[in-house]
């Protein structure tokens, strides 16, 4: 499969993949469109079905999008909302899509991602409140844990920089499996529910997810790719991650940005942990003690 690599790469365009899900994109001016939107992507279609052919696969026109990701001043300025190619295939640009599970937007907002899973989860929640008087609390846990609380934590690092509205809404989440667990109703108080199963809230728990992603790049725990992220800077009296220059809003919610400002920010006997256990506990305790306010702090 990597084969398809040096194709597309040749062509300008960068791909990026897993397992079979692969995505080719390129970054242009509005002023260009004409160029790349029907000639250059239209040659890396060309390229993409020569490919396939010499491996006995078929290119899945139904399956294959094109979404266009910029703020709205830009998109309005984009004319072209579809590709006509030589095989007679047609593709409209879509303003949503879903990859590996997550629904993006053309703004990267999330907005529909976090309804969906708000759905699926209180769905979820309310079939298990059904069943809920045949189980016993240490139950009940395991059950939502592996039922919705896995939702919330599957990629949740792309929840970093949704806006407060978004948020709140995963909190609701998160909120309705402690009551589920603690044998609440819909309108009891919550009080120091999360607390007493020790659950860090859903603006911390992004904080962890990429707090530990980082960590696990700085030790040679994960591909290449994230590895490359973070480099020390070689000046200077303390140890520093370099923290790239971005440009933009989108930028600044970055992964290449956040992490090593992360890891830059969080005291230095959690970052120094000897084992990946010691980090999660370390960055754990750390986490629950932190006000919100000191939270935004990290990253800000």
């Amino acid at each position: 499969i990597r084969s398809i690599y040096q194709f597309v790469e040749k062509l300008g365009f960068s791909i990026e993949g897993y397992a079979d899900d692969h995505q080719i994109m390129m970054s242009f001016k509005a002023s260009s469109q004409s160029i790349v939107l029907v000639y250059e992507i239209q040659r890396c279609f060309e390229k993409v079905q020569y490919w396939m052919n010499h491996y006995y696969l078929q290119l899945n026109g139904s399956k294959t999008q094109i979404a266009i990701l910029r703020n709205n001043r830009t998109l309005k300025e984009v004319g072209i909302k579809g590709l006509n190619l030589p095989s007679g295939m047609t593709i409209r640009f879509v303003s949503n899509f879903r990859n590996l599970g997550i629904t993006f937007d053309s703004r990267l907002k999330l907005t529909n991602q976090v309804t969906e899973l708000k759905k699926r989860c209180f769905r979820t929640i309310r079939n298990i409140n059904k069943i809920r008087f045949l189980l016993n609390k240490d139950q009940l846990k395991v059950i939502v844990n592996s039922l919705v609380v896995s939702c919330l934590d599957y990629c949740n690092g792309l929840y970093f920089g949704i806006s407060e509205k978004l948020l709140s809404q995963l909190q609701l989440i998160q909120n309705a499996c402690a009551k589920t667990v603690m044998g609440k109703y819909k309108h009891d108080h919550m009080n120091e529910d999360l607390n007493e199963l020790h659950w860090l809230n859903m603006r911390k728990r992004v904080i962890f997810k990429l707090g530990l992603l980082s960590y696990k790049s700085i030790i040679g725990h994960s591909p290449q790719y994230l590895q490359e992220i973070f480099v020390y800077a070689h000046h200077g009296h303390s140890l520093q991650l370099i923290v790239p220059n971005y440009h933009s809003l989108y930028g600044s919610k970055s992964f290449s940005v956040i992490g090593p400002k992360l890891m830059n920010r969080l005291p230095r006997n959690i970052v120094s942990a000897s084992d990946t256990d010691t980090f999660k506990s370390l960055l754990k305790t750390f986490l629950f003690s932190a006000s919100d306010y000191e939270i935004k702090q990290l990253t800000a």
